[in-house]
């Protein structure tokens, strides 16, 4: 998960954060309890939209005959 710090903390041993660092790949439980004291808080992840194809058809044109 991905996290930015809002204080300066802990995160292991001899590893820590300042305000406004960034941290990456921290386990869920450690997450879990560094959110619960305020210390950091969570990035939300972008979503990877994919691009809708567009599908040409020759020779149809978008108003019907009648």
């Amino acid at each position: 998960m991905k996290v930015k710090a809002l204080r300066g903390v802990c995160i292991g041993v001899e590893k820590h954060l300042k305000k406004d660092d960034i941290a990456e790949d921290l386990e869920a439980a450690l997450v879990t309890f560094l959110v619960s004291i305020g210390a950091v808080e969570k990035i939300p992840e972008a979503p990877i939209v994919a691009e809708p194809e567009l599908k040409l058809d020759a020779g149809k044109s978008g108003k019907k005959e009648k």
